[in-house]
């Protein structure tokens, strides 16, 4: 149990680097790091999806690319193969 936890949880980590990737489009991830008032080595973690990252990380990382925090966790949820309601299960 603990195991498939832990995997999805990596799952949603590596959604999370995908979809911030594909929402930065050409702007350098240090642009995006300053921008998002976080550390580089931060933000690389993120898109490399090997930080799970606080609900401030989060916060600070949508608005660096100019979007709202839900509308962000919206873009996730949509993304979730299987849909979001299965993931847990």
């Amino acid at each position: 149990m603990q195991e498939l936890k832990l995997k999805k949880n990596k799952e949603i980590c590596k959604l999370l680097g995908t979809v911030v990737k594909e929402l930065s489009g050409e702007k350098k991830k240090s642009i995006l790091a300053y921008e998002s008032d976080l550390p580089r080595s931060v933000l690389y973690y993120i898109l490399d999806g090997k930080k799970d990252p606080q609900l401030t990380t989060f916060w600070r990382l949508a608005l660096g690319l100019d979007m709202r925090p839900s509308e962000l966790l919206r873009i996730l949820e949509d993304r979730i193969e299987g849909g979001w309601d299965s993931f847990f299960d």
